[in-house]
């Protein structure tokens, strides 16, 4: 964090009548930026929500949007954050040309973003990359987002948040030994598609109090077959928010019937509002609560609605009712 921290000193100077601010972002590239950008992309879905939570809606002018739900609630919710959100949502395949389209002054990428950082800056775009894959990567990138945004007084709430849940939840599963653990697995877009070991959905299961079943299992996402499923016996399984999967399609196949998960009906969706709470953004603390309940709900006596609605208020000024989310939330 350190090094972070000396790296993210930055030089402002003028240039031409512009002030602009000299940064290091984390793929290690120095970057010149206007020191007040107002005209905001996000190339990269995780970083859109870090944006909408540090700055007015008004300054993004293009984002890519990790699947909000087509659910009511989000809708709404969505519609109160940015009412204009639909018209600013980028294409899959992202160009130069439809970005200049937008007069954007900074844009936000992802690591994968090299090329289009480089074509970008061709043109006089400056781009900052960031890549939060770890928590300790999340405040990272809070913490450069902020400064390159002027934000840095409520990136310090929105870290205080982040930290606290955290903090709670060791707390809480501290005491937790080895085999009282649960063994969790995380499904993404398809019954056989599983989060491995080294991914951020599955430090969110050991820090609620579970133990990953992939914990061996190296990379990204990962296909297995059945016959790895059984062997690992889950006795738990959640499934990521914007996956097809539904629990009562596993829980209706006669090929999972052999997983203690699927015998005790210990399968769940997990729940999104907004953004997808099991990528490494601030607002995946939620989804570290929701899980620790899921599996140690005599340990964790948090009140997650009222939790959620604090974080929506403070972070993106709206605020979900406690009957929708009782209902979205399952009780």
């Amino acid at each position: 964090m350190r090094k972070f921290l000396t790296a993210l000193v930055a030089v402002g100077f003028v240039l031409g009548g512009w002030a602009q601010v000299r940064v290091v972002d984390q793929a290690g590239r120095e970057v010149l930026i206007p020191s007040e950008p107002q005209r905001i992309v996000s190339a990269f879905g995780v970083a859109t929500p870090y944006l909408y939570a540090l700055v007015e809606p008004a300054r993004i002018v293009a984002a890519r949007y990790l699947g909000v739900p087509d659910h009511p609630l989000a809708r709404a919710l969505m519609a109160q954050l940015d009412p204009d959100y639909a018209a600013k949502a980028l294409p899959g395949d992202i160009t130069v040309e439809e970005i200049l389209a937008r007069r954007a002054d900074l844009v936000v990428a992802g690591l994968r973003h090299r090329d289009l950082a480089r074509l970008l800056g061709e043109v006089g775009i400056p781009t900052i990359l960031v890549g939060p894959e770890t928590f300790e990567a999340v405040r990272e990138t809070t913490l450069l987002l902020a400064h390159v945004l002027g934000r840095e007084e409520k990136a310090s709430r929105l870290l205080a948040f982040y930290e606290s849940v955290l903090a709670a939840a060791a707390q809480a599963t501290a005491g937790i030994l080895p085999e009282e653990r649960p063994r969790v697995l995380v499904v993404g877009t398809a019954p056989l598609r599983v989060a491995s070991g080294a991914m951020y959905q599955s430090r969110l299961v050991e820090l609620a109090g579970g133990r990953p079943v992939t914990q061996g299992l190296p990379g990204s996402w990962q296909n297995v077959n059945l016959e790895q499923i059984l062997l690992w016996n889950p006795e738990v399984v959640f499934i990521v928010p914007y996956s097809p999967v539904s629990p009562a399609d596993l829980l209706g196949d006669p090929l999972w019937q052999a997983t203690a998960a699927v015998q005790t009906g210990r399968v769940y969706k997990m729940p999104q509002i907004l953004f997808a709470w099991d990528t490494p953004i601030p607002e995946s603390a939620l989804a570290l609560l929701w899980m620790a309940r899921r599996l140690h709900p005599e340990r964790v006596q948090v009140d997650l609605i009222a939790t959620i609605q604090a974080f929506y208020r403070e972070f993106y000024g709206c605020e979900p009712r406690s009957e929708e989310l009782s209902a979205l939330l399952g009780g």
